[in-house]
């Protein structure tokens, strides 16, 4: 039981150990500004919204944030979900359905395999970050269904290892077929200042159908965001079951990850300081 914030180190039954067991990548989970916007937002708004956000949930602070990320990101616009596993699940299970094929990194976060089964979707594992077996599937099985998902992560959790975005990219362009990238664990993380895969290869961030992050990494809160094109945002907004009849996120998760954000703007030395440490590691 941690008795206190997860940061660089933490307490458990009084005792100050180092923690390499926390989500909090550039330590903003716990700082003073953090918290103080989290505060503010409970004491503007409440501790919930009360409805999902279509009924009478809305925020001016939801929108804040979702523009504020596609902003850091460099795409049209975003929307925010109460959960990032259950952004996967949603967001993939409601795009694609039986018509269709999906092909996943073997090494994919459970959340991707899940939104995989519930859209209904023929759905095949690729080797872990091997573009030449994704490419042999592609060959063998891209005629015979309408839409094709290619679904991989920006950084894989349990390894740290990074895939080679650009080979994906020029697949997903050969094949006709969407990318989506998770970025739970590579946003606020990869790149100079943070802005995850596509800054981190220097590619157009455009160039990827659907970003998938979290905010409960980097971004010091709760909940997760699909970012991209602004038909693909507005359509989920209109339509995903895990928006529309879900909460919407709550006042305080979302100004904590508004401050975050801000903060990892202006103080882009904490990614450097972060990189730093994953060299010494």
């Amino acid at each position: 039981m941690h008795e206190g914030v997860a940061q660089d180190t933490t307490q458990i039954n009084g005792q100050t150990l180092i923690n390499f067991s926390t989500y909090n990548y550039l330590g903003l989970a716990g700082h003073p500004k953090v918290s103080e916007a989290a505060k503010q937002a409970i004491d503007r708004y409440g501790t919930s919204v009360s409805a999902s956000r279509p009924v009478s949930g809305e925020k001016a602070v939801h929108l804040e944030l979702e523009r504020g990320i596609a902003d850091f990101i460099g795409v049209d616009d975003a929307v925010l979900y109460v959960a990032g596993h259950g952004t996967n699940v949603t967001t993939i299970g409601h795009l694609f359905g039986r018509d269709d094929l999906i092909l996943y990194d073997a090494y994919s976060h459970n959340s991707i395999f899940l939104g995989c089964k519930l859209s209904g979707a023929r759905a095949i594992a690729f080797a872990h970050n091997d573009a030449q077996d994704l490419e042999k599937l592609l060959g063998q099985h891209r005629h015979r269904y309408q839409r094709v998902l290619i679904a991989i992560e920006g950084v894989y959790s349990a390894d740290g290892d990074i895939p080679d975005l650009p080979q994906f990219i020029a697949l997903k362009e050969r094949y006709k077929a969407f990318l989506m990238v998770d970025e739970a664990h590579s946003i606020g993380v990869l790149g100079d200042h943070g802005r995850g895969i596509s800054e981190y290869f220097g590619i157009d961030p455009q160039s990827v159908d659907i970003w998938m992050g979290t905010l409960s990494k980097s971004f010091a809160s709760c909940g997760g965001y699909i970012a991209g094109s602004q038909p693909l945002v507005e359509y989920l907004k209109c339509t995903a079951p895990g928006f529309i009849y879900s909460i919407g996120i709550t006042p305080a998760n979302t100004a904590a990850s508004l401050a975050a954000l801000q903060l990892l703007r202006q103080e882009p030395e904490r990614v450097a300081q972060l990189h730093e440490r994953a060299n010494s590691f």
